[in-house]
């Protein structure tokens, strides 16, 4: 990199490096401020027999002066002042040391004695190393220092040639020279090396810097997907109510067929709500659950989830499963399935779908099969990239893009494979292995886990529910909701199916008073944002009035990971808007206590 691109990218790279290298040097001349004062000690022993005493007091004299001036000139250089004069500071201290030690020439070296000059060249040639190590980063100081050592040494060979053994003082020489020259090529060296850290700094800070951006860009996308997708499910909630609500067979033909449609459209709304909802799950980190569960639930509730879709589009639907049991997340499981399962009956026409559960070396194995339109080749490898929507069925199906983005998160959460295989026109086959190991069912182990499965899993009616769908009769419900068109078709729907039906005020003050008159309750069915105060808050207040642990769950569109991580950290039940009604009064069903069941 030459100096003028240096000068483009950094516009003060000459004041970082004087400061870098100001920074370098001052910290070695502190440290060998203990070795300068020794150093002149050391010569007592060697030159006081053989030197005039008054000369070599003359020279310690001076030597004391230039030290303490020394000590005072570093100490006065301050690291945040202007350069410049410091660096002035740090030269003279260094070349004021350096000349007296060059004067010693003239006191010491006795021209009787050529021990004298070896000793002398020796200490000499030790002062200049030093010197390298501490100060060639700045070629410029170096020379500071060397020069006043050397020039006296240079006078003295010229005065004194005829004494001199000429190899020595031409070896002193020609050290001295490549000394210089390799302080001005280990400067630059060193600028170089500065140079690039300073890019690599900068480049680090540029990552660090996109990489926040990046992590609040992925914060307010979730943050922007919890709260549209809050205020869209609210009225979606009471849509699929009301519409609920509907009994088809009272419809005249016409308007029969139009309601379907209108069924569809808002079904098509519902699963992509559902897929910000298993968006949301995935960002809020909560960790996989390690439990127990049954194949055979599982596969039985696919079949009461997709049978109808399925029917709809005269497609046959078959999942197959033998009598096992698998241990892990249910709901990871579920959450895959489903995704799955959307996209083949969304991208079949004709034909059938098949889900096959496996085991595989003692681990669960699972696959969706289709017969759909198939998926071309070049789209293969960035299927599973959100928002992304091959070309070819863009315009024939509506979507988000995310179904198989989530698969593949959630596969990579668990630990699992995934793998598919395609083929345009013949459909798609997605096979997923996971880690959960596989044990072989019992009854003993059946029940057990069915009971888990009750409560952590699909809250779609099976046929379990089936049966205590009619338990309503005495159940008095507790309604907390702040929206008046859902409240009232909670209230219309839960009274026609025969629960007492009490519709909890959530205002503080009128909620205090309404406990007086409100009787024991079976059940609470609440929102989570109500005001100032949310629907935990009321649950545990009722919970405590009553002396007793309500089942309860919560009915939200709020999907912010904050509050999905509470949720699961207090242990509540939720259920996510929009969601029919015939789901939570089965999800009410299944939690009644055994008294209530009738």
């Amino acid at each position: 990199m030459n100096q003028e691109n240096l000068q483009a990218e950094f516009p003060n790279f000459e004041q970082l490096v004087a400061t870098e290298k100001l920074q370098y040097m001052h910290s070695f001349a502190k440290s060998s401020t203990i070795a300068t004062v020794l150093a002149p000690i050391l010569c007592i022993p060697l030159y006081w027999k053989t030197t005039d005493n008054l000369l070599i007091n003359a020279w310690f004299a001076l030597m004391a002066v230039v030290v303490i001036g020394r000590f005072f000139l570093i100490k006065k250089i301050d690291l945040k002042a202007n350069v410049q004069t410091n660096l002035l500071l740090l030269n003279i201290a260094l070349g004021a040391v350096t000349f007296v030690w060059g004067i010693g020439w003239f006191i010491f070296v006795d021209t009787a004695d050529p021990a004298n000059y070896l000793i002398y060249q020796i200490i000499s040639l030790t002062i200049l190393f030093v010197g390298m190590v501490g100060y060639c980063v700045s070629w410029k100081s170096f020379t500071y220092f060397v020069l006043p050592l050397k020039l006296p040494e240079l006078l003295f060979i010229v005065t004194h040639y005829e004494f001199i053994f000429w190899p020595i003082p031409i070896g002193s020489m020609v050290a001295f020279y490549l000394a210089i020259k390799m302080a001005m090529l280990f400067s630059q060296s060193w600028e170089k090396s500065f140079s690039l850290r300073l890019k690599n700094d900068a480049m680090i800070d540029q990552l660090v810097a996109e990489k926040n951006a990046s992590i609040a860009a992925n914060v307010a996308k979730s943050e922007f997907i919890a709260t549209a997708s809050h205020d869209l499910r609210q009225p979606m909630q009471s849509i699929n109510i009301f519409v609920d609500m509907i009994d088809a067979k009272n419809l005249p033909e016409y308007e029969n067929r139009v309601f379907a449609r209108m069924r569809n459209s808002i079904a098509v709304l519902n699963n992509m709500f559902n897929t910000l909802l298993d968006i949301s799950k995935l960002d809020s980190g909560v960790s996989p659950r390690n439990i127990e569960f049954s194949i055979a639930q599982l596969a039985h509730d696919l079949e009461v989830g997709f049978s109808d879709l399925c029917k709809e589009k005269n497609l046959s639907f078959t999942v197959k499963h033998q009598n096992i049991f698998a241990k892990g997340d249910p709901q990871l499981l579920e959450q895959i399935l489903r995704n799955l399962l959307f996209n083949a009956v969304q991208y079949t026409d004709t034909g059938s779908i098949v889900v096959a559960f496996d085991s595989e070396q003692g681990q669960l194995k699972f696959s969706v099969k289709d017969s759909g339109h198939g998926i071309p080749a070049e789209d293969l490898p960035v299927i599973f990239k959100e928002f992304f929507r091959s070309e070819h069925s863009r315009s024939h199906h509506d979507g988000l893009g995310l179904g198989l983005s989530i698969v593949n998160r959630i596969v990579q959460k668990i630990g699992g494979e995934c793998t598919v295989n395609s083929e345009l026109g013949v459909g798609s086959l997605f096979t997923i292995q996971t880690r959960y190991p596989v044990t072989q069912g019992n009854a003993l182990l059946k029940n057990r886990v069915g009971s888990q499965t009750a409560i952590h899993g699909s809250a779609e009616p099976t046929a379990l529910i089936d049966e205590v769908l009619h338990s309503s009769v005495g159940v008095n419900l507790g309604i907390i909701e702040n929206d008046y068109s859902l409240k009232n078709a909670y209230a219309q729907y839960f009274t026609r199916a025969g629960y007492s039906v009490y519709l909890i005020p959530h205002d503080e003050n009128e909620f205090t008073e309404y406990l007086a008159e409100l009787p024991e309750l079976h059940f609470i069915l609440s929102d989570f944002r109500l005001g100032e105060r949310n629907g935990i808050f009321f649950i545990q207040k009722l919970r405590e009035e009553f002396n007793e642990e309500i089942p309860a769950c919560i009915v939200t569109a709020d999907t912010s990971p904050q509050h999905l991580q509470l949720f699961d950290k207090l242990n509540i039940q939720v259920l996510y808007k929009p969601i029919d009604i015939q789901s939570i009064e089965a999800f009410i069903a299944k939690s009644l206590p055994p008294k209530q069941k009738l």
